[in-house]
């Protein structure tokens, strides 16, 4: 009894007491929600506002002003030297090329005040990887209409994340047809290989919440021409583009079907997560051909998986797309007439069972495919059929019909935007996620879409103020729960229709329903004045054919590239004396035959031991190992008899040319100060050695390169 009456008492005691430590703890917590719902809620406000900005520069892009200075009006981010570039420092950019960061004093160089531009080889065709199609031309020029805005806002986002002690990260737009521009500018460390739309911040923007059906062709037919490596090629281009706000499944069929599982058993549709993204592209890497071709069970093993995750409410909740790839050779099975009524009843099905809005893009892989089958079951179903060259190049754009049909039901939503699953940023190496819009040209009905803009975001901020790990399944769930909440409505007519089938294969790819002119929305009007287009969109191309880390890598302090960063371990740098002072002595108009010319500088070192330093090193003296050039005998013999030419190097300089062979050759011209042309320098592209007075012309004439700063001039 008496210990019945102390229990009671102590828990009359205690409660209030623990409520008392909770309140405060709930309060902190409700207000540490709100204060990153308002961080969440500013970033999306950033995201529309960049939207608007470009939604403004396209209806501007056709004025003689916009394309008058595009021309050489943008930076290529492969080729091009930025006008205000500085080394970051190491907790802004960390890149391995340079050493990992500023502990040896090395990082990358990057532009917060310029926007560059990315376009796939594929697309850039061009003199100097300029494109030649006068679409991606006009993109190039009316985004550049929206730099002085991504500059703006770089600096405010400096002031309001300086609070939470985080660096602002990048504000980039992706075009529909290829074109990728961003701030701050950053140089390519893989030219020609970045494409926006195979982005899942692209996708997700473009097409809303989804599932998404991939049904594999496997049959032995698929072994000829490679076109099993292109069946692969193609469902993995598509599943890398899925967001944690899509489920995805993949179906392989020969005479029957099965479902290639992410994980152990499951015969539903599963959520996109990075983790089962890479379990499904590992299995069907490893999936192998042989077999009659069924098409109806690969459709209907499609359809089951779909049913069996809308009853268990596993699924986006949103539109539904099955993505059918094959050589078109139906051998076995029942006849395509079977398949299109089972395509049809199950369509069916699903919008009056489960209200769900079935698409079926159906797509003939390889240049020797039999496209008739496939293209009667998109005709036949209300979907999309698209050829696969493979020879082409850009299976990107033919992968891409499916979005392009989900984005037309976002065009009227002026309040969506899309969140990604928070992932690893390359260039900082710390955890972030991507906040993305569509954009559209509103001025049309349907809206035309025109690609999408997006801002990184790191996680730093999120961590602090919730003390969240940025990869906790917590942290997950919010993103989850911000990328689910609006899905795309599509009412399409059937010359809207028609025009995405034109737009996905050309006039091979329509239906004969409607003529071209009837395509409203769907298909871009080009500018009226095509040869008033610019051939050359980059201000300069100075360090084209360079490879990275001579474009990227630059000493702490300096604006150019250092020849202290990105050395190799196995060279000898212990003697390099890097205390020079930096002056710059009278040089003999004689070159010195024991000096060598230094590559990324380009010239010949003066005799009498002058002094011309590069990146804290007097060259004269203790030239660094891995930038010295030994020359070419055949190539000086072509130089100018007029003057004494440099000899061949020492035994040293040709150990030393080993090393830059094993550097990767030789380097570019970089702009270096000094006091006085030197008489003799190298060509760093052929190996030609020759005047200072003859360099602008060679260069001009032969390769680009920045040659040397003397005073305020550039030779």
């Amino acid at each position: 009894m008496i210990i019945g009456v102390i229990r009671v008492a102590a828990a009359l005691l205690l409660t209030p007491l623990t409520q008392r430590h909770l309140q405060p703890f709930a309060h902190a917590r409700a207000d540490a929600e709100n204060e990153v719902k308002l961080i969440l809620q500013r970033i999306e406000e950033d995201t529309l506002k960049l939207r608007d900005e470009i939604e403004n520069a396209y209806s501007q892009r056709c004025s003689i002003e916009t394309l008058s200075q595009c021309s050489r009006g943008s930076f290529n981010g492969c080729s091009s030297v930025f006008p205000n570039q500085q080394c970051m420092e190491a907790d802004e950019l960390v890149v391995e090329a340079c050493g990992g960061g500023g502990g040896n004093g090395c990082n990358a160089l990057w532009d917060k005040t310029t926007s560059i531009v990315s376009i796939p080889s594929a697309l850039a065709q061009g003199k100097d990887d300029n494109p030649t199609d006068p679409m991606l031309i006009e993109t190039a020029c009316y985004t550049l209409l929206a730099e002085d805005y991504m500059r703006t806002k770089y600096e405010n986002d400096e002031i309001f994340w300086d609070s939470y002690n985080v660096q602002p990260s990048w504000t980039y737009f992706g075009s529909h047809n290829g074109l990728f521009r961003k701030l701050p500018g950053t140089v390519d460390e893989e030219c020609g290989n970045y494409d926006p739309r195979l982005r899942p911040w692209f996708v997700a923007a473009s097409s809303g919440p989804k599932d998404v059906v991939l049904v594999l062709d496997v049959s032995g037919s698929m072994s000829d021409y490679g076109r099993m490596d292109l069946a692969k090629e193609a469902a993995i281009t598509v599943i890398k583009t899925l967001t944690i706000s899509d489920r995805v499944a993949v179906i392989a069929f020969s005479d029957y079907a099965y479902q290639v599982h992410s994980d152990s058993g499951t015969d539903l549709l599963v959520r996109a997560t990075n983790e089962n993204k890479k379990l499904l592209i590992d299995s069907i890497q490893n999936l192998t051909d042989g077999g009659a071709t069924n098409f109806h069970a690969g459709f209907q093993q499609a359809f089951d998986a779909l049913e069996r995750t809308i009853e268990q409410e596993y699924t986006s909740g949103c539109n539904v797309a099955i993505l059918f790839m094959t050589d078109g050779m139906r051998t076995a099975g029942p006849e395509t007439d079977e398949v299109l009524s089972l395509i049809n009843d199950s369509t069916k099905r699903l919008a009056t069972l489960y209200n769900r809005d079935t698409k079926i893009f159906t797509f003939s892989l390889g240049a020797q495919a039999d496209r008739l089958a496939t293209k009667e079951i998109a005709c036949s179903t209300n979907g999309i059929w698209t050829p696969v060259d493979d020879f082409d190049g850009d299976l990107v754009g033919a992968m891409a019909s499916y979005y392009k049909l989900f984005a037309l039901g976002l065009g009227d939503d002026t309040e969506f935007t899309a969140w990604v699953e928070p992932y690893e940023f390359f260039w900082t190496k710390k955890m972030g996620t991507t906040n993305s819009a569509p954009v559209f040209d509103r001025s049309v009905d349907p809206p035309l879409f025109l690609g999408v803009v997006a801002n990184d975001v790191h996680m730093d901020a999120f961590e602090q103020v919730l003390g969240e790990n940025a990869q906790s399944s917590t942290m997950l769930q919010r993103f989850i729960r911000l990328s689910t909440a609006q899905c795309p409505k599509i009412d399409l007519s059937d010359c809207q229709l028609e025009g995405l089938r034109y737009l996905a294969g050309g006039e091979e790819a329509t239906c004969g329903i409607c003529d071209s002119t009837d395509y409203p929305g769907i298909i871009p009007t080009e500018c009226p004045f095509k040869p008033d287009l610019p051939k050359n969109l980059w201000q300069n191309t100075d360090v084209e054919g360079v490879k990275y880390e001579d474009r990227a890598c630059c000493e702490i302090g300096s604006n150019v590239p250092s020849e202290m960063c990105g050395i190799p371990d196995e060279i000898d740098t212990t003697e390099i004396d890097t205390n020079v002072p930096k002056e710059v002595a009278p040089a003999a108009a004689t070159p010195s035959t024991s000096a060598l010319p230094v590559a990324s500088v380009s010239y010949a070192i003066p005799a009498n031991d002058a002094q011309v330093t590069y990146g804290g090193v007097t060259a004269a003296q203790k030239p660094i190992a891995s930038r010295h050039l030994n020359p070419d005998p055949e190539a000086a013999a072509q130089a100018p008899s007029s003057q004494q030419q440099p000899t061949n190097a020492s035994a040293k300089g040709a150990k030393e040319q080993s090393h830059d062979q094993l550097d990767g050759g030789k380097v570019f011209c970089s702009v270096t100060r000094v006091a006085i042309p030197p008489p003799w320098v190298e060509c760093d592209k052929c190996g030609l050695i020759l005047s200072a007075d003859s360099l602008n012309k060679h260069l001009e004439t032969q390769h680009p390169c920045r040659g040397v700063l003397y005073g305020d001039a550039i030779f």
